[in-house]
């Protein structure tokens, strides 16, 4: 098992690696992860949502992040490349451990906790690509993720309005 301390010596040395000493690309490849990360756990959770939620309303926003966020993630990937960065294409531990309690919840729950995570999934990805369309470097991950943003605004509005009954 690694240590957090022997995941970050194996993470600067992959950004050694890479060349990726430059603030400027450490900034690009910080945000491919998160947002690649992001748009991962979205499809995942809400094909959760779709296989075992009870609520048609939460069932029908599950379905149409399956279709928009399928679109958005070979969106990023291919931007991250073209600018030489490498997305991931797995979950990290943390998204992980969402997704397991997510599919845990009970019939009576799922729909609720559902529809919470994407309340701060979207809240969390509204800021992460307002801020690097603001300040990331130029580039097509960044004109990526203006062209990505408003969907993700979208989302946000239409979630809170779902939780919010």
């Amino acid at each position: 098992m690694r240590t957090p301390f022997t995941v970050a010596l194996l993470l600067l040395s992959a950004f050694s690696v890479l060349g990726a000493d430059d603030p400027t690309k450490l900034h690009a490849i910080d945000f491919a992860k998160k947002a690649a990360m992001s748009n991962l756990f979205e499809i995942e959770g809400a094909k959760i949502e779709v296989a075992k939620g009870k609520a048609s309303d939460a069932k029908q926003f599950a379905e149409d992040m399956l279709k928009d966020h399928e679109k958005a993630g070979p969106l990023l990937a291919d931007a991250a490349k073209q600018d030489g960065i490498e997305a991931p294409v797995t979950l990290d531990a943390e998204y992980s451990q969402k997704l397991i309690a997510l599919q845990r919840s009970d019939e009576a729950n799922l729909d609720q906790a559902y529809l919470s995570t994407q309340v701060t999934a979207h809240q969390q990805a509204v800021e992460l690509f307002t801020n690097y369309s603001k300040e990331g470097p130029d580039g097509q991950l960044k004109n990526t993720a203006v062209k990505i943003l408003p969907d993700l605004r979208m989302h946000l509005t239409r979630v809170q309005g779902l939780t919010s009954k």
